[in-house]
């Protein structure tokens, strides 16, 4: 069905004779905004926002999500949009019910929704309470535009991400956007990205690299694009940190087998913060703990792995695996050590460092710069060097007894 055809003719579009601006393809100008029937729209499921609950369902039923019938298809998706944050959804639907829709949406001449998911959610719950025909107001595109899937992500991307993100994104359904779009399918090129969305070309390769990071980790877990067990596990934080962590390893071995191992430490969580955690491998890289930190971990991952099985994981295997204590303690027992370890090594370097830093302090006073103090200033200045070889002098000694 066309809303700008058979939609107005029957009654169930109608122009509210407002303009919005809306920039498609770089390009701003106004549209007409209508207001439209709801039982005429359908969620978007491609939309960034509930990817991980629709990989969630498909992973749970035999059917696709897209082979439901219309209203039982929005019906399925309504409720993700509500469980994905209830919190903001109330108080939208409060502000909507006292105030009107002040933000116009954004459809295709088809009915799909491109922009305004959660507010057509907050218009259809009002108009089931008041048992009324609920009415959304949006800009509709037209054909050329709804045929074309790149320049539908990027006027969702600009719309909802680049002008305002009035709700954030759960970072997990980010990732899994950027994945789907920029890595896996290519709809869009990075620098494409990062146009629509503000980010400069280092954010939009950190989201990156988090993403490929996210789907490297679901197929430890035996379950490749099963993004709800990624967004379960919370796992944006610590993948955040593994860049950074698997710099410090130069093999190419060493790098593949650390990132496995925090993998494993991010499906049982020995710790509460499993972000804080897994910098134990920053820490231990290049010292005398690293040898010994590895190879508990690999024993414990060995464990892990034994007992994962080989179903895919989900989240009440998770729970399982987190609360076996034998298998949590092996974790635990090896980051314990590694820190420990670590800790005597600063503790023995401190001494060290302190000195020669001491030393070159000093070298930057240069003779030539005595001469414009005054004789108070020379005085302080001699002082605080009395004081320096005191205490230069009893460190000496210290030394010179341990002999």
């Amino acid at each position: 069905m066309s809303l700008l055809k058979e939609g107005i003719e029957t009654g169930n579009v109608l122009p509210t004779g407002r303009k919005d601006k809306r920039s498609i393809d770089g390009v701003t100008r106004d549209f007409d905004i209508y207001r439209i029937k709801c039982d005429l729209l359908f969620y978007n499921d491609q939309n960034d926002r509930i990817a991980t609950w629709v990989s969630e369902y498909n992973s749970a039923h035999d059917d696709d999500l897209r082979t439901l019938e219309h209203d039982e298809y929005n019906d399925v998706i309504e409720d993700f949009i509500v469980k994905s944050n209830s919190v903001a959804l109330k108080k939208t639907e409060t502000s909507i019910a006292l105030q009107g829709q002040l933000r116009s949406g954004t459809v295709l001449n088809d009915g799909r929704v491109i922009d305004g998911n959660r507010r057509l959610t907050c218009v259809r719950r009002l108009a089931r309470e008041n048992n009324k025909a609920g009415w959304f107001e949006a800009a509709i595109l037209d054909d050329a535009t709804g045929s074309d899937p790149k320049r539908i992500k990027l006027l969702e991307l600009t719309i909802q991400i680049g002008e305002e993100e009035k709700v954030a994104y759960d970072p997990v359904d980010r990732l899994v956007g950027v994945y789907r779009d920029v890595i896996k399918n290519k709809l869009i090129s990075p620098a494409e990205y990062g146009n629509a969305t503000g980010l400069t070309e280092a954010e939009v390769k950190k989201f990156i690299d988090r993403a490929q990071y996210m789907e490297e980790f679901l197929k430890f877990c035996q379950a490749p694009e099963q993004y709800h067990l990624a967004r379960a596990l919370k796992v944006d934080g610590p993948l955040g940190e593994f860049k950074r962590i698997l710099k410090k390893y130069e093999s190419k071995r060493d790098k593949e087998l650390v990132k496995q191992l925090m993998f494993a430490n991010i499906v049982v969580q020995p710790e509460g913060d499993i972000t804080r955690y897994i910098r134990c491998f920053a820490d231990a890289a290049g010292t005398d703990a690293e040898a010994e930190f590895k190879a508990e971990e690999q024993q414990a991952m060995g464990e892990l792995i034994e007992k994962m099985g080989s179903q895919p994981l989900t989240r009440e295997k998770v729970n399982d695996l987190r609360s076996d204590a034998h298998l949590v303690e092996g974790f635990t027992r090896a980051g314990d050590r590694a820190r420990e370890t670590v800790r005597r090594i600063n503790l023995m370097d401190t001494p060290v460092k302190k000195s020669a830093d001491c030393y070159k302090m000093l070298e930057q006073i240069l003779p030539e710069m005595l001469a414009v103090l005054r004789p108070n200033e020379l005085e302080k200045v001699r002082s605080n060097l009395e004081d320096v070889c005191d205490k230069a002098e009893d460190l000496i000694s210290e030394i010179d007894s341990r002999a």
